[in-house]
């Protein structure tokens, strides 16, 4: 396995990943799998002099690269695409976000890195401009093995944690399938490779991601999993082991939803599904390293102005 990326970066995010949960929060802390340090800054601690002094790598969550002035290059991570996103919330707060998103894109100075590719393709529609590094969100294969205890096991677990991300679609299924135990995943990190270990599937049921990290962990354990068709599910060309359901069905029909989940549990008697494969080969740390590395190398080429 390549070392970890002998390099110092500061992750700029609004919330600060040591105290907070959350997709953008994990992904921060996930960048210590791969660089040998990592710092953490938000706009309470910004500190823009020692970012020009010590000619810093910093990775901004997507739009926050306008918090730094255009002489100062960074580095933007798309984490997902808000225009895509407000159509399903009708969130005044995604709404802004989005125009934020579109002004980020058009700044100068940027090497920019999306998680999945759908991602890197909005962009490139929308705001005209250069395409984006790939860099899909890392899952330690070490931890996340593979190595399933579920023999006879009725549990299928999910993280439908909102309206969006399918709660009341779970609470449905739950009473319509007594069956089986529908719980969510909700456990410190350090505990969920053990929790999906011992489950018989996992469901993520969601009117939209980005790249969900708990599904790439899901796909690594080597759970059967039923996704709507959202995030990584968009990406073309992706030969992914597990079942999808579109999510106009999954939210908008009771009986096509009830009825498609049948037929995914059904199948778990008949079918040896191997998600962990596509993790293996575009997830690991060492893929993520490299192209971290990659990333990286664009981004030492960038100009500091009169810094």
């Amino acid at each position: 396995m390549p070392a970890r990326i002998q390099r110092r970066v500061v992750h700029y995010s609004r919330l600060d990943p040591e105290t907070t949960p959350g997709g953008v929060e994990s992904f921060a802390r996930n960048l210590r799998l791969s660089f040998e340090q990592v710092e953490f800054m938000t706009p309470a601690t910004r500190d823009e002099a020692r970012v020009r002094r010590e000619r810093l790598p910093v990775i901004c969550d997507n739009q926050m690269v306008l918090d730094f002035p255009p002489d100062i290059p960074v580095i933007g991570f798309r984490h997902g695409v808000a225009w895509r996103k407000v159509r399903v919330t009708r969130s005044w707060h995604d709404l802004k976000l989005a125009a934020r998103q579109l002004r980020a894109a058009r700044r100068t100075n940027v090497t920019w890195v999306s998680c999945a590719r759908w991602i890197d393709q909005a962009f490139e529609r929308a705001a005209r401009g250069p395409g984006a590094a790939v860099i899909y969100h890392p899952v330690d294969l070490q931890r996340f093995d593979g190595r399933l205890d579920n023999q006879g096991s009725r549990l299928v677990l999910h993280d439908a944690r909102s309206e969006h991300k399918g709660q009341e679609l779970i609470e449905r299924l739950a009473r319509s399938l007594p069956d089986y135990r529908f719980e969510a995943l909700a456990c410190p990190s350090d505990a969920v490779p053990d929790r999906m270990r011992r489950a018989a599937a996992f469901l993520h049921l969601s009117r939209y991601e980005g790249n969900s990290i708990v599904c790439n962990e899901a796909m690594a354990m080597n759970l059967p999993c039923l996704f709507t068709r959202v995030g990584l599910m968009l990406d073309p060309g992706q030969q992914l082991d597990v079942q999808l359901i579109e999510p106009e069905l999954a939210f908008g029909d009771r009986a096509g939803l009830l009825g498609r989940t049948r037929e995914f549990l059904s199948s778990l008697s008949t079918h040896a599904y191997q998600p962990r494969r596509w993790v293996t080969e575009h997830a690991s740390i060492d893929a993520t390293r490299a192209a971290w590395s990659r990333a990286l190398s664009h981004f030492d080429r960038s100009s500091w102005g009169a810094a």
